[in-house]
């Protein structure tokens, strides 16, 4: 067989029985694979080393590399995008009964108790079925357990929009709990390739009134959002620095920046929560869930040892510098990082140059 049709991979997988285990553990295992090889296939010789690594057999979802897979992808494509150190997980991490497997009685349970009988049909369940590896891949679920899950609101989005129901109120009013419905939804798409559903729900948020007339930055930035002097004079030589850009569309300006950094002696600290949203949108709607998702992203950078926070968007420094009182509040925790733009961080690279 062809050197180049093999990949070496090293996987960490997850490990959990709740009849016998008080906290789940990983192991690792390594592999050389077909390009063409299942991660179905991967789960089994995983199985084959450890019998005591479960998967279900039926509506298999699970996360490599915390984005959501249904065991169909390719060896080679997950490569691709992830590389190869891959962390294999459950769905939902909480919901793990024995590894992989899930209690998904959740999944029903929101279908059944938030839809009245007159208001779906047998289409309806069909089509919310086919929604059962979005419903696990939606990022709120790390802030409230209770949510109700995107998969309810694709699904009232096809009622009201697409099948033109007559009861486009009641099914609003479903989905419109102060805390566990849409209000709490910030959309993130945590399906590997997955289809971005972000336009649909903003949609059922203007039904809702829940669209910002006036954002929140506006509303402040008279009062305490501007960078005076361009909020640093101190070089950043022997620091580190983490990055913020908020979406995983932004992969040129991380690498621009470090290269800069990486020129004038500045450490860059990767940080799991670089490409995530942290509450901007959702502030005016749900701002406890903003402050807890706002303090999540910066105490990823302050923990993975990051001195500055660099944000792409000038308006994302000022979310920041806004909410990091409430985020402490929140987090319980004081949160000593320093927050600039890029604009910021070019000039501080210019004063560098001339202290050279």
């Amino acid at each position: 067989m062809p050197f180049e049709n093999l990949l070496e991979i090293n996987i960490k997988a997850f490990f959990f029985n709740s009849k016998t285990d008080y906290l789940p553990y990983y192991k690792n295992f390594s592999f050389t694979l077909k390009n063409d090889t299942k991660l179905v296939e991967v789960l089994k010789l995983i199985n084959e080393k450890n019998p005591n690594f479960s998967y279900p057999e039926e509506n298999l979802i699970f996360k490599v590399n915390e984005l959501i897979v249904t065991g169909d992808e390719n060896i080679s494509d997950i490569v691709k995008k992830l590389g190869n150190e891959l962390t294999i997980d459950p769905a939902l991490r909480y919901r793990s009964d024995n590894g992989l497997i899930l209690n998904n009685s959740d999944f029903l349970h929101q279908y059944r108790s938030l839809f009245s009988s007159h208001l779906t049909n047998k289409e309806d369940l069909a089509y919310y079925l086919t929604l059962y590896p979005i419903h696990y891949a939606s990022e709120t679920f790390n802030y409230n357990h209770d949510y109700i899950g995107d998969a309810i609101l694709l699904l009232a989005y096809k009622m009201i929009v697409e099948d033109k129901s007559e009861y486009k109120d009641e099914i609003l009013a479903a989905i419109n709990n102060e805390f566990t419905g849409i209000r709490c939804c910030e959309y993130e798409n945590n399906i590997f390739q997955g289809e971005d559903h972000q336009g649909k729900i903003d949609e059922l948020k203007s039904m809702l009134n829940l669209k910002e007339p006036i954002s929140f930055i506006d509303k402040l930035s008279s009062l305490t959002l501007r960078e005076k002097n361009h909020d640093i004079e101190e070089s950043l030589v022997g620091t580190s620095i983490a990055i913020y850009v908020g979406d995983k569309k932004s992969n040129k300006i991380v690498e621009e920046l470090k290269g800069i950094a990486k020129k004038n002696n500045i450490n860059v600290i990767h940080f799991e929560m670089s490409t995530k949203k942290a509450g901007q949108s959702i502030i005016n709607n749900y701002s406890e869930m903003a402050y807890k998702k706002a303090g999540t992203v910066l105490l990823s950078a302050l923990d993975s040892g990051a001195d500055t926070l660099i944000c792409s968007k000038i308006s994302d420094v000022h979310y920041f510098k806004s909410v990091i009182g409430n985020c402490e509040r929140e987090h319980g925790r004081d949160i000593e990082l320093k927050i600039i733009s890029i604009d910021t961080f070019h000039k501080a690279k210019e004063k560098i140059k001339e202290e050279l």
